[in-house]
């Protein structure tokens, strides 16, 4: 019998047994297939007749009882196993719920109000030449009196004028007025307007604007966008009695300088009775922030004054801004 490759005895055992049961006088000729070594059971059902491919000499070969065979079948070493894919389990992936990061809530400001003086024209940084034309909207002040003041860097007084709001009396309004000066080249400059207190002729509100003075050139006037007011005290009230040697400030205001502005307090003739500093509480510099202080004073009598909260300039010798409220102090 040839075989291709060497088989087990029992596989042999298995074949003959089928011939005779057959009654084929010719062994069957068996071909191995060389195959990993894999020990197989196999069961051949009761009362089946299963069919077997022919073999090599077309003689079809028939199993008619049922019968356990084993087959070995000689070992590749070169054969590689192969695994049976093994169950995966389908897992969803694990989402995070991450929360919203905490973020510092956001401080809403008081209101404010509209800016008492407020210029229009020119707006900050033009360059003017002579004579500048200044214009803008204000709040009632006594006999609807303003003052408009041009001043240096260094702080040297340029030009004073006088002008008028126009509207009637008690009633917000317009005013425009024209300042001459004289300058040499170019020089940095402060317009001011601001009203004057009927009693102590002490200033009670001053807005201002930096520009560019020239004395030949070009004018280049910059637009300006209305902001609410730059300084707006909340407490104390205009009319509040302030008593027991300590005012307490609370307002919003835009800072020009490292968030500091200063606090006068004055009495019924002007004089200095107190005076502090605050910090304001803003997100950022250039932006505006509550404020919130107590300030000492000493005064011997009740009587009419003054609280004044001021923006003091770095770049001059003067005030960027500055608003007041008037109250009676008492001891």
């Amino acid at each position: 019998m040839n075989l291709r490759r060497p088989v087990s005895l029992l596989v042999l055992l298995v074949a003959l047994a089928a011939c005779r049961t057959n009654g084929a006088d010719t062994p069957a000729v068996i071909t191995a297939t060389r195959a990993p070594a894999v020990e197989t059971s196999a069961t051949v059902a009761p009362a089946t007749s299963t069919s077997v491919p022919p073999s090599p000499t077309g003689t079809a070969t028939t199993a008619s009882a049922t019968e356990t065979v084993v087959v070995v079948t000689d070992i590749d070493p070169t054969a590689t196993a192969t695994s049976a894919p093994s169950a995966t389990a389908t897992v969803p992936p694990a989402t995070a719920t991450v929360a919203p990061s905490s973020t510092a809530a956001t401080v809403e400001l008081p209101e404010r109000p509209d800016e008492v003086i407020l210029i229009l024209e020119p707006g900050p940084g033009s360059r003017v030449l002579s004579p500048i034309r200044v214009r803008g909207e204000a709040d009632p002040t006594f006999e609807q009196t303003l003052v408009v003041r041009l001043v240096t860097a260094d702080g040297t007084e340029l030009a004073l004028e006088p002008t008028t709001i126009q509207s009637d009396i008690g009633t917000r309004g317009p005013f425009e007025v024209e300042i001459p000066f004289t300058v040499s080249g170019e020089q940095n400059a402060f317009i001011q307007v601001f009203a004057e207190s009927p009693r102590d002729g002490g200033i009670t509100h001053l807005s201002s604007v930096g520009v560019t003075l020239a004395d030949s050139g070009s004018p280049n006037i910059v637009p300006v966008t209305p902001e609410p007011e730059r300084i707006a005290i909340f407490e104390p009230a205009p009319g509040d009695v302030i008593r027991g040697g300590t005012v307490h400030i609370e307002g919003v205001a835009l800072a020009s300088f490292e968030q500091t502005l200063v606090v006068d307090i004055m009495d019924v003739d002007g004089n200095y009775v107190g005076r502090g500093t605050i910090t304001v509480d803003a997100p950022d510099l250039g932006q505006p922030g509550t404020f919130s202080v107590d300030v000492p004073y000493e005064v011997t009598s009740e009587g009419p004054g003054r609280i004044v909260v001021r923006d003091p300039s770095q770049a001059f010798n003067g005030t960027v801004h500055l608003s007041s409220v008037g109250v009676t102090l008492a001891p």
